[in-house]
């Protein structure tokens, strides 16, 4: 008896610690955006179920799974509910080089901050061609935009 009194005292103590914990670790839509502002080159973990990634999908985000490589520098974790996001955010092993946080209000509150925020660095401004990678003669398949793909695949090359 004296044991388990002992231990619930323990878990009562700690309990507090531990939810002080969780609270560091999710962000609401203020701490958040300036997080995003601050850190552009982000990387979004959407750990939602199937159904809402498909009916509701987040843009530049990647589907959670339990075995996959996290990038270093700033994660973000969107789950059906907070407890779910700080759980995962837990589970993720801490390196140097990278913070992992929870989104406060889930899919939602992503998406108002989203659309005040620049999107995130991994998608260039512009693009080069490299010189002398340009091939010279006739196209090997021409797109029209008054034809349909399918007519396209049925018209006979040109030699």
């Amino acid at each position: 008896m004296k044991q388990l009194l002992r231990r619930f005292c323990l878990v009562v103590l700690l309990l507090p610690a531990l939810s002080f914990a969780a609270g560091e670790l999710l962000l609401n839509e203020d701490d958040l955006a300036a997080k995003v502002a601050k850190e552009p080159d982000y990387q979004l973990l959407d750990a939602r179920s199937a159904g809402a990634q498909l009916n509701a999908p987040l843009a530049f985000s990647t589907k959670y799974q339990k075995v996959m490589p996290i990038k270093k520098g700033l994660v973000l974790i969107v789950a059906e509910t907070d407890a779910a996001a700080v759980e995962i955010a837990q589970s993720i092993p801490a390196v140097a080089d990278r913070t992992v946080f929870a989104v406060k209000g889930g899919a939602e509150a992503w998406k108002r901050v989203a659309a005040k925020a620049a999107p995130p660095s991994a998608m260039s401004d512009s693009f080069v061609i490299p010189m002398n990678t340009c091939e010279q003669g006739t196209p090997l398949l021409e797109l029209k935009r008054d034809k349909p793909v399918e007519q396209l695949k049925q018209q006979p090359k040109k030699k």
